[in-house]
């Protein structure tokens, strides 16, 4: 077996300083350019106050469109027009009147659509008529009213003229028709009254008026936020990112650079932060130009909302703009790093660019709301989170899956383009294509890379949100078939997955899973764990659970869920809940990742990033902030025993150990409350029970401390990359 030995080029980026000062350098000679002043300075002092301009003017048009309709009628005679106006004017008393019996304030201001002017056209001379067909044929009048019968008492009927073909003269028409039935309804229920006092009206309806939610203006910076945040990232990280890769290829100063003794990664994390922070500095020159523009034309309020801009807002616009910054550098650094030219890269971008901006477009559609499947797709996650974060709606289950998901997409990326920068094909324009990404190496390695690691963290974190709701929709009530499924999902995602991954790039699986034989000693000391760090963990979880509000709709869906999990029988939920989670998890997060993050990085670092990750996916898991603590303490004991053994089984046992303990005690809350340990959330368990269950761990401490296969496991590190283990009991 061939493995390749541990050099500087393997240590990351931070293993040196020499990354800083390589990213103050490209820094410095970005903003030495002209084109990046003019996108960083003159165009958000262009812009903004022209955008201020605009959208003042296009409230006052609003404004303005809000005046008074004005409907014309036309009327044959003076006559007429006597009449026609008296009972026009009873008209609107009587609905005014008939609006206050039932207590409804009027909703739209005088002029406003249901309250137009009315214009009448009429003759000044007492004897002449007007013919009122042509004046509503040359769009003189809207409406024509001539009194076909009746005197100065009545009945009336008129007759209206209007044109057919014009939806303004039909709406006139309609209004007069509803304006002179009040005077008919009226009338039919005064008679009615007159012959039978007791009589009432068979239908009643009662009328109640709500504000929308978004009425108090017509933008909000919910809704704009997400677009600006699009159009400010890629303006400033575009152009950095294409003079950096490929207009330094095109000079002719990437070959020497390449050629320099630094390894290649650190160069391309070095002018990847310097994209990030060019980036980040025209998102913050656009942002104080766009809030300066709004204070000083008085719009603070109806971009920002009725507080205006406050701090609290400016640092979550920040936050969501490194997030964003970081993904989008990333992505596109792979494209210029694969160009060869500066027009090549241009032609990479444009449709980036385009695509970048539909997001920004998706959030302004009513009803768009985030979704498990929505919180793990690039770009559309952070715009519909920036969007719900302004509208104070924003749900943390959806923030944790949004900003991790990106953060590993971002890692992915930076991996990729880390592999493109400065290859062959790059430098010197030999054969190569999008598949040498994906080409399976010829030789055999311990452990996978830092960037394969998070390459299958980026697929099988959104694969398992999005999926781990599919049984729940197929299966509907059938608990049983939901516990099948999803013990599916997890052998396909935890083991099929990563073992299937790790053949494709030649990993030795004994090495990189740490499938290896361990010790009895090992096993005992993993049992004695499985069994005694229950009590500890249950404490963590109350702990975390008083500081933490639930909200109700988790508390009924876990109600629900375990009322539905007692009618399954004990063995089947042991092996879907306890072994299979057990055996898979280990194999993934203790083995596959925790293997290759000591490729990277030290064992104790390792331990614990690949602890919290296994935290985390608990809490996507069950949607319960409280398993974080609990399963993060967990995760640093199994990656311990790992790292101690050299061996992933013992871990699988006393994980295996622990699930059923939990179990268990859901089965028999009531013998276990007899036993004086209680299960709500204000009962701890008994002193005398937490002191026996350190003494086991202790003992189980001293059991792997003299393991000698812990320390054969602590001379093997060297061959993986680990270039500082921990001591043992790290």
């Amino acid at each position: 077996m061939s493995h390749e030995p541990c050099t500087s080029r393997h240590l990351g980026p931070l293993a040196s300083m020499r990354w800083w000062r390589m990213t103050l350098k490209e820094l410095r000679e970005i903003l030495r350019d002209r084109r990046t002043i003019l996108t960083l300075i003159g165009m958000p002092l262009l812009i903004y106050p022209l955008l201020g301009v605009t959208f003042q003017k296009l409230l006052v048009s609003q404004a303005a469109n809000k005046s008074k309709i004005e409907y014309r009628i036309a009327l044959v005679s003076q006559r007429d027009s006597r009449v026609f106006r008296d009972l026009f004017q009873k008209s609107a008393i009587l609905r005014a009147k008939q609006e206050g019996a039932l207590d409804l304030p009027r909703q739209e201001p005088a002029g406003t659509v249901d309250d137009p002017i009315w214009t009448f056209l009429e003759s000044r001379d007492k004897s002449a008529t007007v013919d009122v067909d042509h004046f509503v044929a040359n769009r003189s009048a809207d409406v024509g009213v001539r009194l076909k019968s009746g005197g100065e008492e009545g009945p009336w009927e008129f007759e209206l003229t209007y044109r057919s073909a014009s939806l303004f003269s039909l709406d006139a028409r309609r209004a007069i028709e509803d304006r002179l039935r009040t005077i008919n309804d009226y009338v039919v229920l005064e008679r009615l009254h007159e012959q039978d006092p007791s009589f009432v009206m068979p239908l009643g309806l009662t009328l109640k008026s709500v504000v929308p939610t978004d009425a108090g203006s017509s933008f909000s910076m919910a809704t704009l936020i997400p677009l600006i945040l699009i159009l400010m990232t890629v303006t400033g990280a575009v152009y950095p990112a294409i003079d950096l890769t490929a207009g330094e290829r095109e000079r002719g100063t990437l070959e020497a650079l390449i050629s320099a003794p630094v390894p290649r990664h650190e160069l391309l994390f070095a002018k990847y932060l310097a994209v990030l922070a060019v980036a980040m500095l025209t998102a913050i020159a656009n942002l104080t130009s766009m809030v300066i523009t709004a204070y000083s034309n008085g719009m603070e309020q109806l971009l920002f909302g009725s507080g205006g801009v406050s701090f609290r807002m400016l640092i979550l616009i920040l936050g969501l703009l490194i997030v964003f910054a970081g993904f989008f550098a990333a992505v596109i650094l792979i494209l210029t790093s694969f160009a060869r030219s500066f027009k090549e890269a241009q032609a990479y971008l444009i449709p980036v660019m385009l695509v970048s901006l539909a997001p920004g477009v998706l959030c302004l559609l009513p009803g768009i709301e985030m979704t498990a499947w929505m919180s793990v797709t690039p770009l559309v996650n952070i715009v519909i989170l920036a969007r719900d974060v302004f509208d104070g709606r924003a749900q943390p289950i959806w923030v944790v899956a949004t900003l991790l998901s990106t953060v590993l997409y971002s890692a992915v990326a930076l991996a990729l383009a880390a592999k493109i920068f400065g290859t062959d094909a790059v430098l010197y324009g030999s054969e190569g294509s999008w598949a040498d990404l994906i080409r399976r190496p010829t030789l055999s390695r311990p452990a996978a890379s830092l960037s394969q690691a998070m390459a299958c963290l980026a697929v099988l974190f959104p694969a398992f949100l999005v999926l781990s709701g599919v049984p729940g929709r197929l299966m509907g009530e059938w608990v049983a078939g939901r516990l099948i499924g999803n013990a599916i999902i997890t052998i396909v995602l935890f083991a099929v997955m990563p073992l299937a991954l790790a053949r494709w790039s030649s990993i030795d699986l004994s090495d990189g899973f740490r499938l290896r034989g361990a010790t009895i000693a090992s096993f005992l000391a993993a049992t004695i764990l499985g069994l005694s760090l229950w009590p500890f963990a249950i404490e963590l979880a109350r702990f975390q659970t008083n500081s933490l509000e639930q909200s109700d709709a988790i508390k009924e869906l876990f109600e629900r869920v375990s009322a539905s999990l007692n009618a399954i029988p004990l063995p089947a939920k042991l092996l879907a809940l306890a072994l299979i989670p057990a055996v898979c998890e280990e194999l993934f997060f203790r083995g596959y990742l925790q293997s290759a993050f000591r490729s990277g990085m030290s064992t104790s670092l390792a331990v614990i990033l690949s602890s919290c990750l296994f935290g985390l996916f608990h809490v996507i898991a069950t949607l319960s902030f409280e398993r974080f603590a609990p399963t993060c303490f967990l995760g640093l004991v199994l990656g311990w025993v790992c790292y101690r053994t050299g061996s992933v089984l013992p871990g699988m046992v006393l994980h295996t150990i622990h699930n059923s303990l939990i179990i268990l005690m859901q089965a028999f809350v009531k013998e276990l409350a007899a036993m004086g340990i209680g299960t709500e959330a204000d009962q701890h368990v008994p002193t005398s029970w937490l002191v026996g269950a350190g003494l086991a761990i202790t003992l189980a401490i001293g059991i792997l401390f003299s393991n000698a296969q812990g320390k054969q496991d602590v001379a093997a590190t060297s061959l993986i990359g680990d270039n500082s283990p921990a001591a043992p009991g790290a």
